[in-house]
């Protein structure tokens, strides 16, 4: 029997040069664009494909998410987007720190795998606090934990709950996406 899986993923590379207003409406840079697909691609090479997202509702994290889709769209012959994973875009998320982004993830267990896709310095926190050593969260980088029980964690903000399972960052797949 499997375990329940938790995936925290960072947005792939924005556009500080954007003439967006705000920071929440900030877009991927070129090199975003290309990290994104090469992430859902790891994804299901691995799979891990989630059968429900989180994403933040800045435009960053929506265009990655998009961008993925797109992608499982693509490589699976999959004609029809219900097929795709449950999706809730959420205000909380948008720069959420570690404990609340885990506390929304803990309202989604009827769920048994989810990907949480949000910002740092919150995603990195969390990795680090769940992995119980310190880690980096470059854009587009991908954490995943399993569940240490057949189940979901009664105490979601317990480290002892999760299994760390590792961290890949899209350089580290060894494309060039610049």
């Amino acid at each position: 029997m499997s375990r329940n899986k938790l995936i925290l993923m960072r947005h792939a590379k924005s556009d500080w040069s954007s003439d967006s207003n705000s920071d929440i409406e900030r877009p991927l840079n070129p090199r975003g664009r290309a990290a994104a697909p090469v992430m859902a691609d790891w994804l299901v090479a691995n799979h891990l494909v989630p059968s429900v997202i989180l994403c933040s509702s800045a435009t960053r994290t929506q265009e990655t998410l998009q961008l993925m889709q797109q992608r499982w769209l693509e490589t699976t012959q999959v004609s029809d987007p219900l097929a795709l994973p449950k999706t809730f875009v959420l205000d909380d998320l948008y720069l959420a720190v570690a404990n609340t982004i885990l506390t929304i993830a803990s309202s989604y267990t009827a769920h048994d795998s989810i990907l949480v896709l949000g910002h740092n310095p919150g995603m990195q926190d969390l990795v680090s606090y769940l992995s119980q050593s310190e880690q980096e969260m470059p854009t587009a980088a991908i954490a995943f934990f399993e569940a240490v029980d057949q189940c979901w964690p009664t105490k979601w903000l317990d480290v002892n709950s999760w299994a760390w399972r590792g961290l890949v960052k899209p350089r580290s797949l060894g494309k060039n996406l610049e």
